[in-house]
């Protein structure tokens, strides 16, 4: 019979480096390590790169079906394999891969871009006081001697929250009175620079001390109105406007013919939005997002994603130089949340524009009234996707808005799990670890020092008790498990009384 190694027998010096089994331990923890090991070795034997035409052949068998199993009135999908878009379908009603959606906070990552060739240029300083580049003073009211930097800026980390009334200028309050209240004309004629002055200068018809946070600098916050104002910068260091830069400096080199900023440049060709209403698809007016809004296919953004997985090349334009595309890509920020397991938490951190994922994928998730897009590469697997579909319920919430999500979500998952299908093995890989590792541990304790046992479990029940405070299920779970092992430590202490220890000798 085969049984795990107690901690006591893997590093008793008396037997040097030999690994003796142990009559001892727990069998059962062996067989969860062995299980494990196999397999992750099989994964990583079978984890070779594929050719186009077995995930081309996956794509058509398992895409259309979770698709159709879907409530979406329409959804795009490209999919990206090294230097080529190897799959491309829109599924759905009065839709085709030419048809545009918004791609709502996605936009981020080519805003990014813009920032970052102004860099290379020479115009821009990354950790410059972004006040050098504006026409208007950007300062934290209660921090006014640090300044925030475009670096900051673009990592999220700048203090900043959200303008008062952002949602509602964004959208031209195209969703009141039924979904939105407006706040009237003084906020909706205001111009984007006119309504970065009403926001960010004190005394402003829009500022509001409370839309700044913590110290710029010093912790990561999502702000949706940072990046309108990266947007205006872009504008105002170049004297082009926004729409006109990403044309000449992105859209046109990358040939991603079906982007742009304006309803009116799209004709016929722009998918319908959809609320969720107790389970129902509602069309929503078609809005033009104060025309810097991006409308974009998934093949037009699978050029772009292409030209990041290639160091910043595309033919012979080069979008970026390589030194750029990894710093776009470093961490600026590490997320770390407490009591949150994986499924919680997909993400890992935040870099320039770029969110960074479990697993080695980058990207971003974009959510809009009507839209919602997901786009993640994978550098070191040379592989990548976009997904739009045209329903949100964020205008509602609440089940509606989770279902919309679920739905594309489903699409993702299945993607991939065809195109990186031993993720899940090898992001828990160092939690299975750590638990046969623990198990070793507390096999011990429980022979040899239930003392320690019994005084784990009545901390671990004072925890919980205390944890209930702020959340009960997480506080009555460490409760409940505090006292298993209170009495489980106590039972193993009366037989420790009972019968004498044995001793390695």
């Amino acid at each position: 019979m085969v049984f795990v190694y107690t901690a006591s027998e893997i590093y008793s010096p008396k037997r040097g480096v030999m690994l003796a089994y142990s009559s001892t331990g727990k069998p059962w923890l062996h067989v969860i390590l062995s299980v494990f090991l196999i397999s992750l070795c099989v994964a990583c034997l079978a984890d070779g790169a594929r050719d186009s035409a077995s995930l081309v052949a996956d794509l058509d068998a398992e895409l259309p079906v979770v698709v159709a199993n879907g409530n979406s009135p329409s959804t795009q999908v490209a999919v990206v394999q090294r230097d080529q878009i190897i799959w491309s379908q829109a599924f759905g009603q009065n839709t085709s891969p030419h048809h545009v959606y918004m791609n709502a906070s996605v936009q981020k990552m080519f805003t990014a871009v813009a920032v970052l060739q102004l860099v290379e240029r020479g115009f821009v300083e990354l950790d410059a006081d972004v006040q050098e580049y504006l026409p208007f003073a950007v300062q934290h009211p209660r921090f006014p001697k640090t300044p925030i930097t475009v670096r900051m800026l673009l990592a999220q980390r700048s203090g900043l929250a959200d303008f008062p009334h952002q949602f509602a200028w964004d959208t031209g309050c195209a969703f009141s009175p039924q979904y939105r209240s407006c706040p009237g004309d003084n906020v909706l004629a205001l111009s984007h620079e006119a309504f970065l002055r009403a926001s960010l200068v004190p005394g402003g018809s829009n500022y509001d001390q409370q839309t700044w946070g913590a110290e710029p600098g010093q912790v990561y916050y999502y702000s949706v109105s940072a990046y309108p104002l990266l947007r205006y910068l872009v504008s105002h260091v170049t004297g082009q406007s926004y729409a006109e830069y990403m044309h000449e400096n992105i859209f046109d080199p990358l040939e991603m013919a079906n982007s742009g900023f304006s309803v009116d440049e799209f004709a016929e060709r722009h998918t319908i939005p959809y609320t969720r209403i107790d389970g129902a698809n509602i069309e929503l007016p078609i809005w033009n997002g104060q025309g810097s809004m991006m409308h974009t296919t998934a093949e037009d953004m699978a050029k772009f994603m292409q030209t990041l997985l290639n160091d910043g090349q595309h033919d012979d334009f080069q979008l970026l130089q390589s030194e750029t595309v990894a710093l776009m890509q470093q961490r600026a920020s590490r997320f770390k949340v407490f009591l949150k397991s994986s499924d919680d938490l997909p993400s890992t951190g935040f870099g320039l524009g770029l969110i960074s994922f479990r697993g080695g994928w980058l990207g971003f998730g974009g959510s809009a009234p009507g839209y919602q897009c997901l786009l993640r590469y994978h550098p070191s697997r040379q592989v990548g996707y976009v997904i739009l579909v045209n329903v949100n319920a964020i205008l509602g919430g609440g089940d509606n808005y989770e279902s919309a999500r679920r739905e594309i979500y489903a699409v993702q998952d299945a993607l991939v799990a065809i195109l990186d299908p031993t993720l899940v093995i090898r992001y828990r890989a160092g939690e299975v670890l750590i638990f046969v590792a623990a198990g070793s541990v507390w096999a011990y304790f429980m022979r040899k020092k239930p003392r320690i046992v019994v005084a784990l479990g009545g901390v671990w029940s004072l925890f919980g008790g205390f944890w209930m405070f702020k959340s009960i299920p997480v506080g009555l779970g460490f409760l409940v498990m505090g006292v298993i092992v209170l009495v489980w430590g106590g039972i193993n202490l009366v037989k420790a009384r009972q019968v004498p220890l044995e001793t390695d000798v």
